[in-house]
């Protein structure tokens, strides 16, 4: 649990960090600015503690931390926000987990208590988790518990796997396969049930590739969590005409 200093710390620079991009625009308009927008539902995930860890699933699936900030246990749609860019192609910008209809109000952004706030916090920074090998993934914290057992028996069978060579490649291949639409050849995203459970963890491309991205919680006017969001590419930022 973060300590009181720190809690005191975050809840004075809170304001500070949340996001000033309509990220639920995302999902509903047609385009923003210059950029033509199409929504891709990839299906549900499941939430059975409402914790929620979002990292790269090939990197740090086993040890990435959940977020303070938590939802109310569900099933929820998951949608990827694509940028359909002439330059650099079709892009995955932003993914939502819609926890209800409410519309945010404001995004807050997802912290998990340890992150350095002693540093003046401008108004284009955040703290969010590194991508190593160009993919993200969003998942409960019961359910990252599960793949390390998962994981964990099949590294005693099988000596020097790795979880992109040895799991996730063939996948994201088939995913492309069945559902080409938004997907470069290998596979952009997919939906994986851990083996044996009803837990899932829904894998994605991570916008520019690798690099560092926040998680937002959109909050509506009765300050309850509505949505979860994975930002990837700002749209709106000149460098994306």
């Amino acid at each position: 649990m973060p300590s009181k200093e720190w809690l005191s710390k975050y809840e004075s620079k809170k304001e500070s960090l949340r996001c000033k991009i309509d990220l639920d625009a995302y999902f509903t308009e047609n385009k923003i600015g210059k950029i033509n927008l199409d929504v891709l539902n990839i299906g549900k995930v499941s939430f059975p503690t409402g914790k929620i860890i979002a990292c790269d699933p090939l990197i740090e699936l086993e040890d990435a931390p959940a977020y303070m900030q938590n939802i109310p246990p569900g099933n929820y749609n998951v949608d990827i926000s694509v940028a359909l860019s002439e330059k650099f192609g079709d892009r995955y910008s932003c993914v939502k987990v819609l926890i209800n209809d409410n519309k945010p109000a404001y995004y807050d952004l997802g912290v998990i208590g340890n992150e350095d706030l002693d540093e003046e916090v401008e108004d284009d920074e955040y703290f969010g988790f590194c991508v190593d090998a160009g993919m993200g993934c969003i998942l409960d914290e019961s359910t990252q518990a599960a793949f390390k057992e998962y994981w964990k028996v099949r590294c005693e069978k099988e000596e020097g796997i790795d979880p992109y060579n040895d799991l996730f490649c063939d996948l994201l291949e088939e995913s492309y396969d069945k559902y080409p639409k938004y997907q470069r050849e290998g596979g952009d995203w997919l939906n994986w049930k851990v083996p044996e459970t009803e837990l899932n963890i829904p894998i994605f491309a991570s916008g520019w590739g690798d690099g560092v991205y926040p998680v937002y919680f959109g909050y509506d006017d009765n300050d309850e969590i509505c949505g979860v969001y994975i930002l990837f590419i700002d749209v709106t930022d000149d460098t994306f005409d």
